[in-house]
């Protein structure tokens, strides 16, 4: 017996002292070249319909085009002009005419009304996405060019400079368009449509629409100091711009499905169950 214990203590000594087996190699998981998963799309907020939309955007072309072309045909010219029947909050600002501001103004409008367009695309990158809002953004300046446009004619209100007696706007039409500011109405209707794009798209956000109110704000000082407008010609104009710009996005609007089906609850329950 003890010849067998001290036998089988040295077969057990002798497996560990014997070379241990190495390891099998691990085997490495196979790279294979996959193609990198796709870049999530922007999500689409508006839907478009091109035989409605198209034919509003040429109207509103057609109405800047007709303004062009037409102006000194289409504006009865009856100054020079008095400035007393010009009410009190207004007439203050009839000897404005800083070409400065005039600049700054024409500046900021069509360089802002360029710029959100490529600034959509550099975010969102070519696609449905960005076409749709363009879509958008140029319907609402259409929309606000011809509103705009009727306004001016139908009104026929003298600038602050053509009271002031200005010969190069006495004898043209374009000195008897002042209500309502086109340059404010068309800023603010841009930079509405782009800040209820971001909210919709992006969730509440509270700076485009203070950046946006400070730029168009800057355009409606500058109209003023400018001689173009008066103070009540730019207010209106903001409202106006602003409500086109809120209304025709919200118009295009995507209107999300709705499914909702009875369901059973526990036991003996029925409930509403749906997405939304």
């Amino acid at each position: 017996m003890n010849a067998l214990i001290a036998l089988l203590v040295l077969a057990t000594s002798g497996q560990d002292d014997a070379t241990p087996t190495p390891p099998e190699p691990t085997q490495q998981p196979l790279t294979a070249d996959w193609p990198p998963p796709p870049k999530p799309q922007p999500r689409e907020v508006y839907q478009v319909h091109l035989a409605v939309d198209i034919p509003l955007i040429v109207v509103g072309g057609a109405a800047g085009l007709v303004r062009i072309l037409f102006e000194n045909q289409l504006v009865h010219k009856d100054c020079p002009c008095k400035p007393d029947g010009i009410n009190s909050l207004d007439r203050w600002t009839v000897h404005y005419h800083s070409q400065a501001a005039s600049i700054a103004a024409d500046a900021t409008v069509y360089g802002v009304l360029s710029a959100l367009p490529l600034v959509d695309l550099f975010a969102l990158g070519f696609g449905r996405a960005w076409g749709e809002d363009l879509v958008v953004y140029v319907e609402a300046l259409a929309v606000d060019t011809a509103l705009q446009n009727a306004t001016n004619f139908i009104v026929a209100r003298p600038r602050p400079r053509t009271y002031a007696g200005d010969p190069a706007f006495v004898g043209s039409g374009e000195g008897y368009l002042s209500f309502y500011a086109g340059h404010v109405s068309t800023t603010f209707a841009g930079l509405a449509v782009a800040a209820y794009t971001i909210r919709k798209r992006y969730g509440e956000q509270v700076w485009p629409w203070f950046v946006g109110a400070l730029i168009a704000s800057s355009v409606a000082v500058e109209r003023v100091a400018s001689g173009h407008h008066f103070p009540t010609d730019v207010a209106v104009a903001a409202v106006v711009g602003t409500g086109i710009g809120i209304g025709v996005p919200w118009l295009h609007l995507r209107r999300w499905e709705t499914h909702v089906q009875i369901a059973p609850v526990g036991a003996h329950g029925l409930g509403l169950a749906g997405t939304f």
